[in-house]
């Protein structure tokens, strides 16, 4: 078999496995998040480019396919895009087995097949980009020569990278890699017209997003600005150590090590691949990572944040095995066993993971009966269609008895749990839900409110509070209502014993209105 044919053998395969998750469990806190995005449509969001919420829209055929499955489809059809992708990369570095090789190491990562490929984020699209950014620029330096290929190349790379820069804004740190090898390895290019009109390429793409953020007061950067801020903290280490743990995890043990080995073969001038295309994809790769390390030393990040950079480590070590594959006679095999080894223990993370959200009895997180469940994560992806069900009859309980208007909006303060409430409970009864708090706290829905009925006075409104999730509800809107009712709570098991509580606060005669509305900001709203 071809290693073409192998490669898209390869695809089929993980695309299989990775529909079976996406219809499997329930959206995490995220992904039902970026749902929001798609609900309205906007030139750039709180916290993100607008290319996930777009992406959604799509996948769920404006809406009308509106379930798990269809939300997740464009991560799941993103990763088997970028699977190609690399194949094509090892292929133009070196030959067809580096490109299938390429493609089982993307494949056997945690990142590309669950944290991109099949949880909808703003990485699922970013990633096809960045690896084709990676595929002009591995043409763009094949030759020193300032040749009619390479300015194409070039071009075509400032408009992927434009367009990836719409899905997150870590796409630009692959201009900063062809800069610093420009600067570094061929300044000849600083002469040449087509670098900047490349630049202004990806400039244009990206002109939305800066429009939306000067017409909103970069509100979006100066929040994120405050999740890198280092200067104001001292070295944390257990939090670099954390960071490190989180790339050996994400990128899979074993492709971990194998990156690490690739990387000293790299640097060591030991690798069956052009000096100029390793060095471009170290360049391209090195900085992020680094960048957010650094960070990591300081504060808390998220282990994903570096995903992308390590593309270009993935087809370096794709080359390392590609060396020893042609020395060892490997050729009939399905691929080297490190690799096989890998993949094995995706799926066997993959299955295990399943397996403890659907079936662990109760919750690893706290036992208090007030706290239940607080610190388990498992808990963002299960309980929440059941407790939409469960809800729903309570609502209706409730309007028939007189005890609440029928007509009761839902009200949160932090944009989690709010998305899970707002999808798997209020969209089911067709009620809105207001998010009232500071901007940093309820984040997209600050523009959100601005498409849904306000509260005003006299009106009811229910909040739901997950235990592990616990606010003191009479603390925060007590001065704001007329009455709070004792809690109705719904309780959640998981294997038969109790995981998480909910508690159904009912919350009557709304009679302040400034006291809450003064929190949320008047940012201009763009929609498309």
């Amino acid at each position: 078999m071809s290693y073409k044919k192998k490669t898209l053998l390869l695809i089929a395969i993980a695309t299989v496995v990775r529909c079976m998750i996406a219809s499997t469990i329930e959206l995490g806190n995220d992904e039902v998040y970026y749902r929001m995005y798609a609900q309205y449509l906007q030139w750039n969001y709180f916290d993100h480019p607008p290319m996930v919420g777009w992406l959604i829209r799509l996948t769920t055929f404006n809406l009308w396919a509106d379930n798990e499955f269809f939300i997740r489809l464009g991560a799941v059809a993103a990763a088997a895009f970028t699977t190609w992708l690399f194949f094509l990369c090892g292929r133009k570095l070196k030959h067809a087995c580096t490109g299938f090789l390429a493609a089982c190491i993307y494949t056997a990562t945690i990142y590309g097949s669950i944290i991109a490929g099949t949880f909808i984020l703003p990485d699922s699209p970013q990633m096809i980009c960045w690896v084709a950014a990676l595929y002009y620029l591995i043409g763009f330096a094949r030759s020193n020569d300032i040749s009619r290929d390479a300015k194409k190349q070039l071009l075509c790379f400032g408009v992927v990278a434009g367009i990836g820069m719409l899905c997150k804004i870590h796409t630009s740190f692959l201009w900063l890699g062809l800069l610093l090898y420009i600067l570094i390895y061929n300044n000849r290019w600083l002469k040449e017209p087509v670098l900047y009109f490349s630049g202004i390429v990806t400039l244009v793409f990206f002109f939305p997003v800066i429009k939306w953020n000067i017409d909103n007061h970069f509100v979006t950067y100066l929040y994120h600005s405050q999740r890198v801020e280092i200067s104001k903290t001292g070295v944390d280490i257990e939090s670099g150590l954390t960071y490190l743990a989180g790339q050996f995890f994400y990128c899979n043990p074993v492709i971990f090590i194998f990156i690490l080995i690739a990387l000293m073969a790299a640097i060591k001038n030991k690798l069956p691949v052009a000096a100029s295309h390793k060095r471009l994809l170290l360049l391209c790769s090195l900085p992020l990572i680094l960048a957010v390390f650094i960070i990591s030393l300081f504060r808390n990040v998220l282990p994903h944040w570096t995903g992308p950079g390590y593309s270009g480590l993935i087809l370096l070590t794709a080359c390392y095995f590609t060396k020893n594959y042609e020395i060892n006679n490997l050729k009939k095999r399905w691929m080297p066993r490190p690799l096989l080894s890998a993949n094995i223990l995706l799926l066997g993370i993959i299955f295990a993971g399943i397996l403890f959200i659907r079936f662990f009895p109760g919750t690893p997180g706290k036992k208090d009966i007030l706290l239940l469940g607080d610190g388990d994560a498992t808990l963002d992806m299960i309980g929440w269609k059941e407790l939409g069900k469960n809800f729903e009859q309570l609502a209706l309980a409730d309007v028939r008895s007189g005890m609440m208007k029928k007509e009761a909006v839902i009200i949160a303060d932090k944009w989690f749990p709010a998305a899970h409430i707002d999808y798997y409970v209020a969209m089911r009864m067709q009620k809105e839900l207001i998010a009232i708090g500071d901007t940093d706290n309820i984040h997209q829905y600050a523009w959100i409110n601005n498409e849904r009925k306000p509260l005003t006075t006299g009106d009811d409104a229910y909040c739901l509070v997950p235990s592990n999730e616990y606010r003191d509800i009479q603390a925060m809107y007590g001065s704001s209502f007329v009455n709070i009712l004792p809690p109705q709570v719904i309780e959640q098991k998981r294997n038969g014993k109790a995981c998480r509580r909910f508690y159904i606060y009912r919350l009557k005669h709304f009679n302040q209105q400034h006291s809450l509305v003064e929190r949320i900001p008047s940012f201009r709203v763009n929609n498309l």
